[in-house]
């Protein structure tokens, strides 16, 4: 989940992105006088008034689309920004993860989902939140392999993860780039690749519904040839470098949100150990 440099695609391939309106709080604008609803932050300026746009994709357990709604440990989350924001909430998905933080760097939505990490190049393009939790990377395989058995392997990723360059110079023809979880893992299960890195928890989650026989996850170790194994990564929302004031504001929402056990809630909820919902002091990759 476990996302980085700016996504293969384009900003252009998010012209167009599908909007799905959810009601998060009555629709309310920040600014309103609305009785029933006391924002958190009363200055927020969004893209669209009383509405908080955000850019996802199916990636469970972190975003789920399910027809008008989004869910998943993002989604849940996103959605109790948005109460204590009093806005409506607007997802806007179209060409996949790679549109993700492209809408966002365009000014085409507010905020983006979809586990991404913290990283230093991350921070020249976007407003890093502060950290939701931490998310530790795995190898996927049939055969048991770890991140020192795959010199000479066929590998997969997905496009955008923050380890692919670094793995394509290593493994060079041998590595392939997917845009999308459906294919990548429909080519684990064929033997069309020998394995494939992703999020631990994004695989485990996955196998529970769609189990690959004899398939294994193992937490990826150090390795000279990916500098981005040496440490776990940490889950933000992006946002726009022009709007430090919302980019704030969900850093006191998701501490407030830490505070007061929805994010355990959350975690628990999907399956995820909590401890990882103590990401500690927020860093780089």
């Amino acid at each position: 989940m476990s996302r980085t440099l700016v996504r293969a695609l384009s900003a252009g391939t998010a012209a167009g992105l599908l909007a799905i309106s959810l009601s998060a709080c009555g629709g309310t604008n920040t600014a309103s006088s609305s009785s029933d609803c006391k924002a958190a932050h009363t200055d927020l300026k969004t893209i669209n008034q009383g509405e908080l746009t955000v850019a996802s994709y199916d990636y469970a357990p972190a975003t789920i689309l399910q027809g008008d709604n989004v869910t998943g440990m993002e989604g849940d989350l996103i959605n109790e920004i948005a109460k204590l924001e009093c806005l409506k909430l607007t997802v806007s998905t179209s060409g996949g993860a790679g549109a993700v933080i492209p809408s966002v760097q365009a000014k085409r939505v507010d905020i983006g989902s979809g586990n991404w990490l913290r990283t230093k190049e991350r921070t020249k393009i976007v407003y890093l939140s502060t950290p939701l939790w931490s998310d530790p990377q795995a190898i996927v395989s049939t055969k048991g392999l770890t991140s020192d058995d795959l010199e000479g392997k066929v590998v997969g990723s997905v496009a955008g993860n923050l380890w692919n360059d670094s793995m394509s110079k290593w493994l060079g023809d041998k590595f392939k780039i997917y845009q999308d979880d459906e294919s990548i893992y429909s080519d684990l299960k064929a033997g069309r690749i020998d394995a494939l890195v992703a999020s631990a928890a994004s695989a485990k989650y996955r196998f529970k519904d769609a189990p690959i026989e004899g398939a294994q996850v193992i937490p990826v170790k150090p390795n000279p040839n990916v500098p981005q194994f040496a440490s776990v990564g940490q889950v933000m929302l992006p946002s726009s470098l022009d709007n430090d004031t919302l980019g704030k504001a969900l850093d006191e929402d998701i501490k407030k949100l830490r505070e007061d056990g929805t994010i355990k809630k959350i975690l628990e909820k999907y399956g995820i150990d909590p401890s990882v919902g103590e990401p500690g002091a927020p860093s780089e990759l």
